[in-house]
């Protein structure tokens, strides 16, 4: 098919001087990027809002694409058994209804006719309907629901639940149910010039460059001073929500990843913005469209990235991307020469954002304000004074100790040490490199510190550090020299460590910590022998028919013997009477967790529960150790990559609590919800008459956590403070107080 190109000119352009250039510089030149083709997309979505805009329970709805969405979705066929089907449906038929084109409908599987069919109820609410089906037993039939409206109102429908008993239960409460078909079609190549203030050329069809599988890359070569997004709508968007990102990936150095957020860089509405002072969205001259200004580092940009994030169910909209730049690339093509109005060229330069420009967490307590809800820390008792101490990627692994013998404590992360200056403010902290130069890694990629522990392995009375690397690779201690500013030695503990939670801990209760890991398809330990500079002495606790490798592992009294036991999601190892015999016996259990597991009797029935998470997808849980064996309860389903868990009494009341966040980057990109926010939490335990829940509170919204979190009192004020490393830097959270 030909390609063509329309211009829509939908305001006079007004040319005048942009703000803030010279009198002689150079004219903005705008130049569209040219995208892969897009998918049409699908107008069926699982919704938390329906036509009006109101939160509701998930539902399908046809608003996906706003109300001209027109499409199918049905059911796999069914067998149809009981003498009634019950379904809840909402939405309209047209204004006035009675138009014909908005229905749920039950059709013969095989001859493809309509049996039963009920139109969109004229209500926004969902209405219980049911049909008389003893007609047609033993029918294969198949559930199919139709918006033919392409108008601008009262044209959508939403369901809610469908019972057909036993063949068919359907709850979209709780999602998409993947064998229900929303086929997609491909845009044709037609473009159309959207020229306004900042031109933009976009598919004529296309409701989004983003497909429903969730990314698309587009490929760059030139450096730019702004980019600009259009579209910036996601339907029924609920406020704070993250529902994708935009990426920009450079020739050299770490990418730059910005959050697709309902409230700040998205809008839930499409004719109208929102009214948040966070709302960083402009008016472009398509009515229904809004635009995003971005401004990337100096250096070429190699791609951008847009994605969806999956288990939102709502893919945002973004329809076209222009360059504000004076390269010249195959891949950017030309638009009309235009400047944006005095007010526009206002805007952009106080609204477009970089790199931590804005900061998230101003942004998300502005979104709360405007949709009336308390700050981020406002429900907590506990508080937190943030201190970013590098911001190089330098370790997801991080330790706590005095290592310079000054009585204070210090933070080590890989090579390097943090301490606080010698009559320094508490926010002054110096690095102090251990092994000359400062290792940075680039955070499209991995560090060599996986994970650091703080110890003194060689009994000389000064602490050292052990640093575990890349899973499978080797483990190292780094000889701390016992005098300032002299080159730590490395010494070689292991030359490869299984596992992505290995712990230091004293399985034996000989005072002395052990390494605790895989080893090959072995769960295993290891210490340092007579002489601690050779590679350590390996044990396996688990027997050879024993469960291998395991994404996930921790350690506590399970069975209540007083003796540490090792716990993975198989299962668990027993820590044997007699000190020293192997194999350990291993208890298999079905148990939630890919990071560490922590042992504690959370709802104080004299047995040991278990606490895990999701380290490379969604969900937190706690597993209840009961007489008729181990059962799941869910504490959280909003955070994804939790690959570090540390339990501790935050908040002084006696019952454990435990720290977490976000994994920032942990597949690089690829893991779900890599693009929300990269937040440090606490979830406040509570027990009442032997029932557990949980109450999360943020500590941080853009630091995230490593492959763990360090609990101490670093200031010596009795209070727990937090400590992490990972691709955003080094960051030390000292607890303000209740």
């Amino acid at each position: 098919m030909s390609t063509t190109t329309r211009i829509i000119v939908a305001a006079v352009l007004a040319t005048v001087p942009k703000a803030g250039l010279a009198e002689n510089a150079p004219s903005p030149t705008y130049k569209a990027l040219q995208c892969p083709a897009p998918t049409v997309g699908t107008t069926w979505a699982i919704l938390e809002r329906d036509g009006a805009n109101r939160q509701v329970q998930p539902y399908l709805s046809s608003l996906g694409q706003g109300e001209t969405g027109t499409g199918v979705v049905s059911s796999p066929p069914f067998k149809i058994g009981d003498d009634t089907l019950t379904f809840t449906i909402c939405g309209h038929d047209g204004q006035g209804g009675s138009r014909g084109e908005n229905y749920i409908a039950l059709v013969d599987a095989r001859k493809g006719n309509v049996l039963l069919k009920t139109m969109a109820p004229g209500n926004d609410a969902l209405q219980e309907r049911s049909w008389d089906t003893s007609q047609f037993p033993g029918i294969q039939a198949r559930i199919e629901v139709h918006d033919g409206l392409a108008e601008g109102a009262f044209a959508w429908l939403g369901v809610g639940k469908i019972d057909a008993s036993p063949s068919l239960v359907v709850d979209f409460s709780k999602g998409m149910p993947k064998d229900w078909e929303r086929p997609e079609r491909s845009a044709e190549a037609q473009y159309e010039v959207i020229a306004g203030g900042i031109p933009f050329q976009r598919h004529a069809e296309a409701f989004t460059l983003i497909p429903n599988t969730g990314s698309v890359e587009i490929p760059c070569g030139f450096a730019a001073k702004r980019l600009y997004f259009l579209g910036c709508t996601v339907a029924g968007g609920k406020p704070l929500t993250t529902y994708g990102g935009i990426e920009i990936h450079y020739r050299t150095g770490s990418p730059e990843v910005f959050p697709l957020m309902c409230g700040f860089t998205l809008d839930g509405r499409q004719k109208l913005l929102g009214r948040s002072k966070a709302m960083h969205l402009h008016p472009s001259a398509d009515p229904f469209q809004h635009y995003l200004a971005i401004a990337p580092r100096a250096d070429e940009i190699e791609k951008i990235r847009l994605v969806a994030t999956p288990s939102k169910y709502l893919v945002p909209r973004i329809t076209a991307i222009t360059c504000e730049t004076l390269a010249t690339s195959a891949r950017l093509l030309p638009l009309p020469d235009t400047s944006p109005a005095a007010d526009e060229a206002t805007w952009i330069a106080a609204h477009t954002i970089s790199a931590g420009v804005p900061a998230l967490g101003d942004v998300m307590d502005e979104i709360r304000a405007a949709n009336g809800m308390p700050p981020t820390e406002a429900d907590s008792a506990v508080h937190f004074r943030k201190y970013t101490l590098d911001t190089a990627f330098r370790s997801e692994g991080v330790a706590v100790a005095d290592f310079n013998g000054d009585g204070q404590l210090d933070i080590a992360a890989g090579n390097v040490y943090y301490h606080r200056s010698d009559g320094g403010a508490r926010a002054d902290w110096k690095r102090q490199p251990m092994l000359g130069e400062p290792k940075e890694f680039p955070r499209l990629g991995y560090s060599d510190a996986f994970l650091c522990f703080a110890d003194d392995l060689n009994g000389d009375g000064a602490i050292d550090l052990l640093v575990v690397g890349f899973p499978g690779g080797e483990t190292r201690w780094l000889e701390n020299p016992g005098k300032g500013g002299a080159v730590w030695k490395t010494h070689l503990a292991l030359a490869q460590t299984g596992s992505e939670s290995p712990a230091l801990v004293d399985l034996d209760g000989d005072g002395r910590q052990e390494l605790l890991f895989m080893d090959g398809q072995r769960c295993s330990v290891a210490r340092p022998g007579p002489d601690p500079t050779q590679p350590w002495i390996t044990q396996a606790l688990a027997g050879p028919d024993d469960p291998g490798p395991a994404h996930g592992l921790g350690t506590g009294d399970v069975n209540g013997d007083g003796r540490t036991d090792v716990v993975i999601p198989n299962g668990w190892w027993e820590a044997p009477a007699e000190a020293g015999k192997l194999p350990w016996l291993f208890h298999k259990a079905d148990l939630f967790g890919g990071a560490q597991l922590c042992v504690y009797d959370f709802d104080g029935d004299g047995g040991a529960d278990v606490l895990g998470s999701s380290a490379h997808g969604y969900g937190i849980s706690w597993c209840e150790q009961t007489p008729a064996g181990w059962q799941t309860h869910e504490i959280d389903t909003s955070l994804s990559q939790t690959h570090a868990l540390h339990l501790v009494d935050l908040n002084g009341d006696g019952l454990m609590d435990f720290v977490t966040g976000k994994r920032v980057w942990a597949h690089n990109g690829h893991d779900p919800g890599s693009c929300e926010p990269a937040e440090l939490c606490w979830f406040e335990q509570t027990r009442a008459n032997g029932q557990v829940s949980w109450t999360k509170h943020l500590a941080d919204v853009d630091s995230g956590v490593g492959l763990h979190v360090v609990v101490a009192d670093l200031n010596g004020d009795k209070l727990p403070d937090l400590v992490t490393s990972n691709k955003t830097g080094v960051h030390y959270f000292e607890q303000a107080g209740k």
